[in-house]
């Protein structure tokens, strides 16, 4: 192998805008200045992500770079090197591959390489249903599989020239990094999908994810963009009406109130003059109806201020299917539709201290407590008298987790992952878990109890997939995805061999 010891390599980890070839020639040329200024041999970027080639090698000064498939040939100062590209080719002196290559990077089976370069760009990859957050993150990996050099995750471009054998550099830490990952979406998705610097219409009910969605818009765009709406009903507490006003009041945004009652009553009355009975309209139709006329109301709102309507559904509820269509269903983004309610608690907190004041109110947390957790506000649609959310909170979220897929899984089999669960559960009964606390809480050490939950969520999941077809676009890291195929397919599936097999041991444990 050559001796790259001396080869200055710069990585310029550039924003890649879709379907903007101007704007990323234009920050292509901003990274070629600063590796000319610092007097690069090479300089790697990112290229489009729709491009049969995912990284560019651009020779600087007396460089020269010939490519012939994916092998280029870098000439430096009478040095030949070979670089492999994208794909692993065998007796190249390194390789440069990108996140969205179907290649690992070098680790220590990975004889045939030197070390390798991965280049991840920053912004918005616009997947249809998922709107994914590319944070960055560009590394030098040695052929041991260790970091040589690595770029700042915190989705803004960055720049460096980096050490293709020497360690270099730690990367500054991303704080609160999904809540930048947010942000960051929230701007790149206003200006690259609507582009014209449309309102933001949102229906403001004074619970946790509106308030959350609210200050994220506040944050991102600033409060000239946003306008709220409380649409109260007789079953709105006046606690959440008061969070609502206050919310708005701080965050510096118009708050238009009303009451959909008449509305409500008056679809009853149109029941009956289509031969229905007086009382037709009750129990979840009630519900479904007063969610529809919300959903309509802030349809027709934002077409008075030319604006789009956010989504304020958190990843649990889309999962569950726990919101109703066309009513808190409907939406241009939902920023929070990959975010459990556990991570919307951690969010608010970095909102109250990054803005200065609480924005959301304290009241809507929980404090935790060792045997559980204590609600001041307990979650509600409030769509009834009493009416509380049915989940699990802290179980639920970890639950959907393994059955959905966390940590950068794009796809799994739900059956499978709750036959995984199901044989933790005969270990233990995942006491000795990490959401052991929670499945004391909740009395799940009981067969029966935690099969009629498991059974519960899985048959929310999936006799809710023909919702999450139509549900908004959500935001997620790049590396992690909410649904799976078997998520969002709106076939049924049959529970496997496996699965009936062990739900029988564990109910016959009671």
């Amino acid at each position: 192998m050559k001796d790259l010891s001396k080869l200055k390599v710069a990585i310029g980890q550039m924003e890649i805008v879709e379907g903007r070839p101007s704007i990323n020639e234009a920050a292509c040329d901003r990274m070629v200045d600063r590796a000319l200024d610092g007097g690069a041999d090479v300089l790697v970027v990112p290229n489009s992500l729709s491009d049969a080639r995912n990284v560019r090698l651009i020779g600087l000064n007396d460089s020269r770079i010939d490519i012939a498939g994916n092998v280029a040939v870098l000439d430096v100062c009478g040095e030949s090197y070979r670089v492999g590209i994208d794909e692993p080719i065998a007796d190249c002196d390194f390789r440069i591959i990108s996140d969205v290559s179907p290649y690992t990077i070098a680790g220590a089976d990975d004889a045939a390489h030197r070390l390798s370069v991965l280049v991840r760009p920053v912004g918005m990859r616009d997947d249809g249903k998922k709107v994914c957050a590319l944070d960055g993150g560009s590394k030098v990996y040695g052929a041991d599989g260790a970091v040589l050099s690595s770029l700042n995750d915190d989705f803004e471009e960055d720049f460096a020239l980096v050490s293709l054998v020497n360690p270099g550099p730690e990367p500054k830490p991303c704080k609160d990094k999904l809540l930048k990952a947010l942000l960051a979406t929230i701007r790149r998705f206003d200006s690259q999908v609507l582009g014209a610097g449309p309102k933001w219409v949102i229906g403001l009910s004074g619970g946790l994810d509106s308030s959350v969605v609210a200050a994220l818009l506040v944050m991102a765009l600033g409060p000239d963009r946003v306008v709220g709406y409380n649409m109260a009903t007789r079953y709105n507490s006046l606690a959440t009406k008061a969070n609502a006003a206050a919310l708005a009041e701080s965050l510096g945004i118009p708050l238009r109130n009303g009451s959909i009652e008449g509305l409500v009553v008056s679809l009853g009355n149109t029941l009956v003059q289509y031969g229905y009975p007086p009382d037709a309209l009750k129990g979840v139709l009630l519900e479904n109806a007063q969610a529809r006329t919300r959903g309509n109301l802030l349809s027709t709102f934002a077409a008075v201020e030319g604006g789009v309507v956010v989504n304020n559904g958190n990843r649990i509820e889309s999962a569950l299917g726990y919101a109703t269509l066309y009513g808190d269903a409907i939406g241009a983004l939902a920023p929070i539709g990959d975010v459990t309610k556990v991570q919307l608690f951690d969010i608010s907190r970095a909102i109250n201290q990054q803005l200065g004041f609480e924005a959301v109110p304290e009241n809507l947390l929980p404090r935790e407590t060792e045997d559980g957790y204590i609600w001041e506000t307990m979650p509600s649609a409030e769509l009834s008298n009493g009416q509380m959310d049915p989940m699990k909170w802290f179980y639920h979220d970890w639950l959907v987790g393994r059955l959905l897929g966390d940590g950068g899984v794009e796809h799994v089999d739900i059956d499978a992952a709750a036959c995984d669960v199901m044989r933790r559960y005969l270990e233990d009964r995942l006491i000795g878990s990490e959401v052991g606390k929670w499945v004391t809480f909740y009395g799940l050490e009981d067969p029966g109890a935690f099969l009629a939950d498991l059974d519960w969520v899985i048959n929310g999941m999936s006799g809710s997939a023909f919702k999450r077809v139509q549900a908004p676009p959500y935001i997620a890291l790049a590396n992690k995805a909410s649904v799976g195929p078997y998520a969002g397919a709106q076939i049924r599936k049959e529970h496997s061999s496996t699965f009936n097999a062990l739900h029988v041991q564990i109910a016959r444990m009671g």
